[in-house]
Parts: C-alpha cells; sequence; structure tokens
C-alpha cells in the first residue's frame, strides 16, 4: 500500500501561490503601473522577514544563492529562501551550521602573476608560454591550512576548481594551458583522498565564442599534457550578457584570439553586439545555455550535469523617485554620454534596471531553466533537462552587482528586497518533489572455475533522484529474475539521496545458484511504493547476467569471401 503524505514527512510542504513573469524576449517589469502604486511599490520595497507573505520550507536542490565568505555567521535569513546549495567562493572546514539541508559548494582558487602582461585589460597575453606558474589556494598539502585537511570532513562534497579563471585583471586571471594543468593537480589531489568528491570545472564568466575558445584550449591542453580526457564529474558555467571589448565588463577571454570577442554597441539591431538594454535578454540568456550543453554534447560530455554556479543582473540601478516615478532615465539626462552614465545609469531605451525590473528577470529565468529540456542535448539523468542547479548572485553586496541583492543587512532584522521577496514567493510555491530512477545496470559475466558450475553472481544498480528535494527516508530497491517482477532474487535498502540528479547511490543483491547462459534480470526502485513520485514509469531497468561465457562468437565480415 502507498503511504499517503510521506513525501510531506521528507520535505516540508510550502503553500503560496508565485508571481507569474510573462513570456517575452525582454522581460516586462513587475508590478509595473504607472503614477502613485508603482512609487509605493517601489518606496516600500524592503520588507521585514515577519512581513513577508511566504517562506519556503524545505531545502530546494536547484535554486542557490551566493554571498561574501564573512555574512555568513550573520544571515541566518538564507533558511528562509528554501536553498538547496550555496558557496561564498572560498573553501572552509566548518560550514555554516544554520543552513540545514544545504549543500556548500566548496571554490577552490587558483591565480597566476604573469609579470610582463600589458596594462590594458583588453590587450593579447602570450598565454602559450610555458614558463608561466600558478598557485592553488587552499594549497595541495595535508597539513592544517592545506587542501587535504579540508576533504576528509567533507565527504561527497562538491568542488569547483577556480572562479572566472578566463577574466583578465579580475577574479582568477588564468592561462588556459595552466589552468588545465592546476585543474589536473586538484582532481587527482582531491579523488586520491576521496573517491566520492565531485569535482566541477570553474564557471566562465558568460558562454560566448571566445569563452568557448578558452574551453577549447583547456580541453585539448589537458589531453595533450596527460593523454586523457579531461575528467569532469560536474560542468560548471557562469552566465552574464556583457560585451568583451570597447565599454564592455566581461574582457577578452584570456589568451583567446580577440576576433571572437563581442563588443558594445548602443545600436541594439547589431547581432554581433551586445547593448545595454540586452543585459536581461532572454533570447541571449537561452542562446548562452545551449551553446554550453552544445560544447558538452560535442566532447562526449552530455552525460554530466551541468551547474549555473553564478548569474544575475549586474548593472546598476536607480530606484524610481517622486520625480522619477517610473524608474526612467530622462532624455536630457541619460543621453549614453559616458560621463553622464555613472551618475544615471540607464539602458538604450532609458530604462533603469530597477528591482521590478530585476525580479522579472529573476523569475523569467528560474521558468526557464526549471522547465527547458532538450532530447538530444539536456541530461539524460534529470528528464533532459539543460541545467540541474542554478546560483543567484548574491545575496548581498555594496559593490557590482547590488541591484541583484536578495536582502538589505542595514536595518535590523534583515529586510528582503524586492527580487528578495519575489525569490521567497516563487520557491514557496513550488511542491517538493521526489523521483527514483535506476540510471545504470551493469551487466555481469563470471565463469566458474571448471567453466560449467552454477556461480553466485554480484548484482547492482546506480540510483539517483532527479527530484527537487531529498530522499530522506529508507526505499527498497528489489531485484528480480523476470519482467513481470513476480520472482524477486533480493532487496536493498536505499538511504539518503539528493535531488537534481547530480548525486548517485549504488545498491547491490548477490544472485546464487546462476546456472550456465544468459540470465536477464530487472531492478525496480521503491519496489514497495511507498513514496509519491512526480514520475513511476521510470522505476525498472533491466541487466544481463553470462555464466561460463568462456568463448565468444563474432560473425565472420569479409569482402570477396566465398
Amino acid at each position: 500500500m502507498k503511504v499517503e503524505g510521506l513525501l510531506r514527512a521528507v520535505c516540508w510542504l510550502s503553500i503560496l501561490v508565485v508571481v507569474g513573469a510573462s513570456s517575452g524576449d525582454m522581460v516586462p517589469m513587475v508590478a509595473a503601473t504607472e503614477g502613485p502604486d508603482q512609487l509605493d511599490v517601489a518606496n516600500s520595497s524592503l520588507t521585514t522577514l515577519s512581513q513577508t507573505r511566504a517562506t519556503a520550507s524545505f531545502p530546494n536542490c536547484r535554486f542557490g544563492v551566493a554571498g561574501w565568505h564573512e555574512q555568513w555567521e550573520d544571515f541566518n535569513v538564507i533558511s528562509n529562501f528554501g536553498v538547496g546549495w550555496y558557496l561564498d567562493f572560498f573553501s572552509k572546514l566548518t560550514t555554516p551550521a544554520q543552513m540545514a539541508g544545504a549543500e556548500y559548494a566548496q571554490v577552490i582558487r587558483v591565480s597566476q602573476s604573469r609579470p610582463d602582461d600589458p596594462p590594458d585589460p583588453n590587450a593579447p597575453v602570450a598565454c602559450s608560454r610555458d614558463d608561466y606558474g600558478y598557485w592553488i589556494n587552499p594549497p595541495l598539502t595535508d597539513g592544517p591550512n592545506g587542501l587535504g585537511s579540508l576533504i576528509p570532513a567533507h565527504p561527497g562534497a562538491l568542488w569547483i576548481v577556480g572562479n572566472e579563471p578566463d577574466r583578465r585583471l579580475a577574479q582568477d586571471d588564468v592561462c588556459p594551458q595552466q589552468y588545465a594543468q592546476a585543474y589536473h593537480d586538484v582532481y587527482t589531489f582531491i579523488k586520491a583522498r576521496d573517491a566520492s568528491a565531485r569535482v566541477a570545472i570553474a564557471g566562465l564568466v558568460e558562454v560566448t565564442p571566445g569563452r568557448i575558445q578558452y574551453l577549447d584550449i583547456v580541453w585539448n591542453t589537458y589531453l595533450k599534457k596527460y593523454g586523457t580526457s579531461m575528467p569532469v564529474d560536474v560542468w560548471n558555467m557562469h552566465l552574464y550578457i556583457l560585451s568583451e571589448t570597447g565599454d564592455g565588463d566581461a574582457h577578452i577571454a584570456l589568451g583567446t584570439d580577440p576576433a571572437l570577442a563581442i563588443g558594445h554597441s548602443f545600436n541594439c539591431a547589431d547581432p554581433n553586439t551586445y547593448c545595454y538594454a540586452e543585459h536581461d535578454s532572454l533570447t541571449l540568456f537561452a542562446e548562452q545555455v545551449v551553446r554550453m550543453r552544445q560544447w558538452m554534447a560535442d566532447h562526449g560530455e552530455r552525460n554530466k550535469p551541468l551547474i549555473l554556479s553564478e548569474y544575475s543582473l549586474l548593472l546598476p540601478y536607480d530606484y524610481p523617485t517622486p520625480e522619477n516615478p517610473n524608474g526612467k532615465c530622462s532624455v536630457q539626462t541619460c543621453t549614453g554620454d559616458p560621463n553622464l552614465w555613472e551618475y544615471c545609469f540607464c539602458d538604450e531605451n532609458q530604462r533603469t534596471f530597477y528591482p521590478q525590473r530585476v525580479a522579472g528577470f529573476m523569475e523569467a529565468t528560474f521558468d526557464y531553466l526549471r522547465t527547458e529540456t532538450d532530447e538530444g542535448l539536456g541530461y539524460p539523468q534529470d528528464s533532459n533537462r539543460l541545467v540541474q542547479q542554478w546560483l543567484w548572485f548574491t545575496l548581498e553586496t555594496s559593490a557590482t552587482g547590488f541591484a541583484s541583492n536578495l536582502v538589505n543587512s542595514t536595518v535590523n532584522p534583515f529586510q528582503l528586497t524586492v527580487p528578495g521577496q519575489a525569490w521567497n514567493e516563487y520557491v514557496a510555491a513550488i511542491p517538493p518533489q521526489i523521483n527514483l530512477l535506476p540510471t545504470s545496470v551493469p551487466g555481469v559475466v563470471k565463469n566458474a572455475s571448471d567453466g560449467t558450475s552454477p556461480v553466485t553472481v554480484t548484482l547492482s544498480a546506480d540510483i539517483r533522484n532527479n527530484g527537487n528535494c531529498q530522499l530522506s527516508t529508507p526505499v527498497q530497491v528489489t531485484f528480480y529474475s523476470d519482467a513481470a517482477l513476480t520472482s524477486p532474487l533480493g532487496s536493498a535498502a536505499l538511504n539518503e539521496l539528493g535531488g537534481c540528479g547530480t548525486l548517485r547511490q549504488t545498491v547491490f543483491v548477490a544472485w546464487s545458484n546462476v546456472p550456465t547462459g544468459a540470465h536477464y534480470f530487472w531492478v525496480k526502485v521503491d519496489s514497495s511504493e511507498l513514496i509519491n513520485e512526480s514520475s513511476e514509469s521510470d522505476n525498472v531497468m533491466q541487466g544481463l547476467v553470462l555464466v561460463n561465457a568462456q568463448r565468444l562468437y563474432m560473425p565472420l565480415v569479409a569482402r570477396g569471401y566465398k
């Protein structure tokens, strides 16, 4: 009998109606009415936690948030966001206790010194030189301050190697050739100490043709230097729509052909450049996601999860004021003159990136990331979704990106911004889901010592959960000798298993007295049907056992043979 309500005991339900975003390329403004109502919404844009209309009530593995490392001791507000994972761009021995149920992603920083670099951020750099070194933080040692002291404390953790190494004069700033070597060093160091660890490549600033060339150089350097394809457990990307030359903020990808870089233009109709108004373009957002998935497929990496470990809107905004109730810059004060833009930043349509616009972009991208699938490019273990997990930047910052802040800590208690309220309402409206499925059932070949006697074989199955929350109550995985699932061979317990299809648990059952020949078997997850899953059609998979197969006969194929 199926136990109704068990899912509620595993992933706490939340109740709310979501504020949706309408479709289209440029994201519509939320609550973008004219006149006093719009002004009231904007000026009351900070809401205390006790005033929020909804609070997400389970850690949703799809949704994550970034913040600066010194904030976590104070920002227990994060638990109200339903966050399933988070990071602060560093690695820690002890992660914040208030983030119960959420995964802390460890970020290992990489750096490089190139004393002969030209000061122009868009000038070419001789990345092909072999004498450039690189540094890793934490260092690859087992001492108290080394990476080796962190790994045993976090078995199975997600380790991201670097942060935007492609960005010159900012972030990690490492040539692709040396990044490939640094990745190799970190990967082998971690795996030697924890085979269950998941290692992810660094997210580049964005996924443009120039950034794809940076990835190509990393991939090809690794293959040439180590004689094997780059071993990546989790692929990673950042996603911003930023020009790379001229007034661009992303800079030309380090070590790549400048001709590939996307320039800036005030003409939004120019298909070869980015204008400021395209900073929240859903068309360009989706284009970058597909470009990354296509690159993965072209390199035989489609069957790997893809995470989006940083995105939001970085361009600044002005709150609406009584003199400017619609959050727009006047034509007289915002003409595109660079000397005026620092005082009043607006796009080519005379619109700022004010809070309701940011919130609308957030909701629209959430819709896309949750639902977009592709049977040719998506991750098969996650119903062909293109992206498995995503992370919003940031919780709070006073620097670039403050338009996307979720909270304001200058008051006590903490207050939610308009994007923070939109986050809360959106995530709280999503019900918890668990969906268990076998993703791999390896075949077994075993021979008796005499070549004829029955044998005992060990059957195994890899199980994943591509729901949005963790399985916390054990269920049974049963192996059968018949397709009707009426002759069980044995069962194993499936214990805690995180969602989003990124984690795997392997179960084993012994099948004794198996005679000579070929024998099919079947495995069913949740064979007692205790869990209300989002899909019940993907719980069974077939496997094959060959016993005493001493010789393998292949058909003879020969040209002109008679």
